[in-house]
């Protein structure tokens, strides 16, 4: 709210609160064991969210569909390999490139999704990743906004003290998968 972007919380808020109940929710998006069908129901909630941060999860997430399907190793009923899984968000945050001009620097989301991406498809590790993820997100608030709201709202005041609120959501979305996998 001190961003005046109060919407991208309450939209990041509501998608994930959606996600949590179609995985909960009998018989729940995860339990066929598809990993292309669980993504295709979280882009449908996606697809719900608006705005520039869902349009971006939706390209991203749909690319990243694109790119397991196309994987000639990937079951549609079990979860990729780490080496799949790098290489699917590798070509997706590229292909993802193609609709956005933003790029690691401007103080977005792509502070985090770049850096996440680069750094899980060199190292195959996801958690080392979403490390990155945690650190680029914090070091958002240390960045002119050159994309977005952020780029007219505010005068370099309190509110540039806060990371990304894009960014932000990303690395927490990460850190939740990664406990989900732990």
């Amino acid at each position: 709210m001190v961003m005046g972007d109060g919407d991208c919380g309450e939209a990041v808020s509501g998608v994930c609160t959606t996600i949590l109940e179609l995985l909960h929710n009998p018989p729940g998006i995860a339990s066929s064991g598809s990993i292309i069908s669980l993504l295709y129901s979280i882009i449908d909630a996606v697809d719900d969210m608006g705005g520039t941060l869902g349009a971006i999860f939706g390209i991203f997430l749909s690319s990243l569909v694109t790119s397991l399907r196309s994987s000639k190793s990937t079951s549609t009923t079990t979860v990729p390999s780490s080496e799949i899984l790098a290489a699917a968000v590798y070509a997706a945050s590229t292909a993802l490139k193609q609709y956005t001009g933003a790029r690691e620097g401007d103080r977005t989301v792509m502070d985090v999704l770049l850096p996440f991406s680069d750094s899980f498809y060199q190292s195959k590790d996801f958690g080392r990743a979403v490390k990155i993820a945690r650190e680029k997100a914090e070091a958002t608030r240390y960045l002119k906004p050159k994309f977005g709201r952020a780029s007219y709202v505010g005068e370099a005041g309190k509110e540039q003290e806060l990371p990304d609120p894009g960014a932000w959501a990303l690395m927490e979305i990460l850190e939740g998968l990664k406990l989900g996998m732990d």
